[in-house]
């Protein structure tokens, strides 16, 4: 992940961007280069009765990484593709979520169940935090032997 499926290109002239690109990307998204699959479709397009030239499209598959992240990917994407000489390609995304998406039989991520208890049990440990400071706060507001510092610090 993520996948990049490519047509309009031939597989030689994608051999030719691969490494490169891969390396990039790879920088990118902060990712091993082998996480990377690049795979070439053969399609045959037809236009007005006629076979056509396939239009060079780039679909990337992967989890989302924000709008900064894609906007540069898609950058250096389409900078390899048209460093072949292509004029002019289209890229798009599709974005998986990883809680349905499955290596082996299992989930890539955690599904809405567990990212629920995980919010509840931060919310708890965030109240008892809370007590605990209020409480400190009460105490210090009593104790006069509390340096100055110590005070000062607990306020905040």
């Amino acid at each position: 992940m993520p996948h990049l499926l490519i047509r309009g290109l031939s597989v030689e002239q994608v051999r030719q961007i691969s490494s490169p690109l891969v390396n990039e990307l790879s920088e990118l998204c902060g990712c091993p280069s082998d996480h990377f699959v690049l795979e070439c479709l053969h399609t045959t397009a037809v236009f007005d009765g006629e076979i056509a030239a396939s239009y060079p499209f780039v679909e990337v598959a992967w989890f989302e990484r924000g709008s900064e992240v894609r906007g540069r990917f898609a950058k250096i994407v389409d900078r390899h593709v048209r460093a072949l000489g292509v004029p002019e390609a289209e890229i798009a995304f599709r974005t998986y979520r990883e809680d349905a998406y499955y290596i082996n039989g299992e989930p890539a991520g955690a599904g809405e169940e567990d990212l629920q208890q995980q919010m509840q049990t931060l919310r708890d440990t965030n109240a008892r935090l809370l007590s605990q400071l209020q409480k400190a706060r009460k105490a210090s507001a009593s104790d006069s032997s509390m340096s100055s510092r110590l005070r000062d610090a607990l306020r905040e």
